[in-house]
């Protein structure tokens, strides 16, 4: 079970009822399944599932985006392990994280400013670019 800061609780509970905050911390304790999206500028789907298979590793395909597989009895330490992971042929990515560029259908040489992106190297990047 995860520890749910204080702090959060509170604020769940201004903002909801008790069934609906009781759902929430629910769902902080359920264990997502570990989903990847494979890199096809570097491989493709087939090259990844043919891999995955000599090493035992199950999967499911997504239904809504043919380059995403569920992982079913990995985990993601267990991926970043990989050749395929070290050479960026596979990214570890939520499924959701994987929709607004299917909902977007992004062009050649259109914009676009992730603001939602992991708290990382993209974020910094894209704070010290506003800055100057």
């Amino acid at each position: 079970m995860r520890d749910i800061p204080d702090f959060l609780i509170e604020m769940l509970n201004k903002q909801y009822d008790e069934n609906t905050v009781n759902k929430i911390i629910q769902g902080y304790n359920i264990k997502r399944k570990v989903t990847l999206r494979v890199n096809n500028l570097k491989t493709d789907l087939n090259t990844i599932k043919n891999e995955l298979d000599k090493l035992g590793i199950k999967y499911e395909t997504v239904k809504f985006y043919e380059n995403a597989l569920i992982i079913d009895n990995a985990g993601e330490k267990d991926l970043q392990t990989l050749k395929m992971y070290e050479k960026g042929e596979i990214y570890l990515q939520s499924l959701s994280s994987m929709l607004p560029p299917i909902v977007l259908n992004p062009q050649p040489n259109m914009d676009i400013l992730d603001m939602c992106a992991a708290p990382r190297r993209k974020n910094y990047r894209i704070s010290c670019y506003f800055k100057q």
